[in-house]
């Protein structure tokens, strides 16, 4: 069965399914493109040379239940599932939509464009019209990808242990897939404390150098797609707090890179071939429709 999840970033849940009290029944998720075209003296028709997408615009449609009792009135009810609900999706906050379908969870980062529309209660249910719009055209996979590399991949199973080390190959290759016809642009995860760590795509000669260490109790995140580099730091609890923005620790002649249709070799590497650092590669499969 379809159903829906929206998650605001202010931490407020609300599950569209078939149970209630918000029942789901219809998502409509529209695109649209801009033709950039020329036309030549008599020519019939026009040369389209590219059609850049629209941002996407989302409507969903459901409905309430309003239960009501001797000491809990329906019109009470419904006045503070009403207030929760315009809570939940202020146009003012952005949030993550989630469309739980029967074959995989897609999701999207988007906004309301404005509260909710509810109808007054119909015996004990009212309609739910809620719009949003998107910034980037394309749902994503709603589990994320991860990719390791610098770490020992177990290959050898047994029903006991022969021996205390890890048994595997060691590589400091992954192979991001990549089943669409779009560039996919992966974030990096840094866990070394050596210099000069570069992500390379192979297929392409792209690479990424960080000219710095990290410390102990440090990561680093590097984002290919808004080419950024972002420093975090372990706290007391063991949690990693964002530290600062160290998107100047790239070098001069580093160059962004994406995961190709198809897929890409991503390698990892640093001043020391044999302290190959650990780093996680990370990003989901976007979709243009659902």
């Amino acid at each position: 069965m379809h159903r829906v999840s929206w998650i605001s970033d202010s931490g407020d849940i609300v599950v569209f399914d078939g149970e209630g009290p918000f029942f789901f029944k219809e998502l409509a998720s529209d695109l649209g493109a801009s033709a950039e075209t020329t036309r030549a003296p008599r020519q019939d028709g026009v040369s389209v040379w590219h059609a850049a997408l629209e941002a996407r615009s989302i409507n969903l449609t459901g409905s309430m239940w309003i239960h009501g009792d001797r000491l809990h009135p329906a019109r009470a009810e419904y006045d503070r599932q009403r207030s929760r609900l315009c809570q939940a999706f202020a146009p003012n906050r952005w949030g993550t939509l989630i469309y739980h379908r029967e074959d995989t969870d897609v999701q999207v980062r988007c906004r309301p464009l404005a509260t909710p529309t509810i109808s007054p209660p119909t015996g004990t249910f009212s309609t739910l019209d809620i719009s949003f719009t998107a910034g980037s055209p394309y749902w994503e996979s709603a589990e994320e990808v991860v990719e390791a590399l610098g770490v020992i991949r177990r290959e050898w199973h047994f029903p006991w242990t022969p021996v205390q080390e890890p048994m595997g190959s060691f590589s400091p290759f992954a192979a991001g897939r990549n089943p669409t016809a779009v560039d996919i642009y992966p974030a990096i995860e840094v866990y070394s404390t050596c210099q000069q760590v570069t992500l390379s795509n192979l297929d392409t000669g792209e690479s990424v150098t960080i000219e710095h260490a990290i410390g102990e109790d440090q990561k680093l995140t590097v984002d290919m797609g808004d080419v950024t580099a972002i420093l975090w730091e372990r706290d007391e609890s063991g949690v990693f707090r964002e530290k600062e923005d160290v998107s100047h620790w790239m070098s001069l002649d580093s160059t962004p890179w994406c995961i190709r249709p198809g897929g890409s070799r991503i390698q990892i590497r640093n001043e020391a071939p044999e302290d190959t650092p650990v780093a996680y590669l990370r990003y989901r499969i976007p979709y243009l429709g659902v």
